[in-house]
């Protein structure tokens, strides 16, 4: 097959028409607490600080079926209309390091309630600060009150540090001695006009609006395979209409 044009002029890109699975496929993020280290896209890029503007933010629950099938819920969906079998819940923050959107995958309570530990109430973690999201919207209230300016997570830039190791044992596993290093926010700060306006259109362009709304679909997927089949019932029990893997 001739080209016969390679030159797209000012034509920025389109997030519509393309296949399902090239999309959002974000270089990971990963936090190891007992190190205190984070891994940027692979586990030889270790630093002990991290600087990221966070766009995004999702989650999910994931329930693990006796056959191995991994179905995901809505983070508000009630056990009751969940299969049984061994559940646990996935944060994902989508966000720039650099020049490049990267997205940070949180499994372990530690990095789960550096962004999202609740301010109060019966899920609160006292070893833990409240979660960096919670801190942020706050701060984002304030500057639309103080200053008449709506903003968002994208106009921020974050300076992200291992604080000191903690206790990690707890009344559910009581003969846990391990300890870990909780994230800490060290400092937020403005990312500038021009900046704000180029991370709105790169959000819009990203379709994450979507990425955020994926997760609000139950799926079922097998460990072995390809990407998510979506569903619009709670899946129990499973279906046999799926043979694809969640992507992380």
């Amino acid at each position: 097959m001739n080209i016969e044009n390679s030159s797209f002029g000012e034509y920025r890109g389109t997030t519509v028409g393309m296949a399902q699975e090239s999309r959002w496929q974000y270089p990971i993020i990963g936090y190891n607490a007992t190190a205190g280290i984070f891994y940027v896209g692979d586990s030889d890029n270790e630093k002990k600080e991290l600087t990221f503007i966070p766009f995004a933010l999702r989650q999910c629950k994931e329930v693990t079926d006796t056959s191995g099938r991994v179905h995901r819920y809505p983070i508000r969906q009630r056990k009751t209309e969940m299969v049984e079998g061994d559940m646990t819940t996935r944060v994902q923050v989508v966000g720039l390091v650099g020049d490049e959107l990267y997205v940070f995958g949180a499994r372990s309570w530690t990095a789960r309630a550096a962004w999202l530990n609740p301010r109060s109430g019966q899920w609160h973690d006292p070893r833990f600060e409240v979660g960096i999201w919670y801190r942020l919207d706050d701060y984002i209230k304030q500057v639309k009150v103080e200053k008449g300016i709506a903003t968002a997570p994208l106009c921020y830039r974050l300076k992200l540090v291992a604080g000191d190791a903690i206790e990690l044992s707890s009344a559910a596993n009581s003969k846990q001695r391990a300890k870990g290093c909780p994230i800490k926010a060290l400092s937020l700060a403005f990312v500038g006009a021009e900046a704000a306006q180029r991370n709105e259109q790169l959000y819009i362009d990203e379709a994450l609006d979507e990425w955020i709304a994926e997760w609000n679909a139950p799926a079922v997927s097998d460990a072995a395979a390809g990407t998510d089949t979506h569903t619009s019932a709670p899946l129990h029990p499973a279906t046999e209409t799926a043979d694809e893997m969640i992507p992380f």
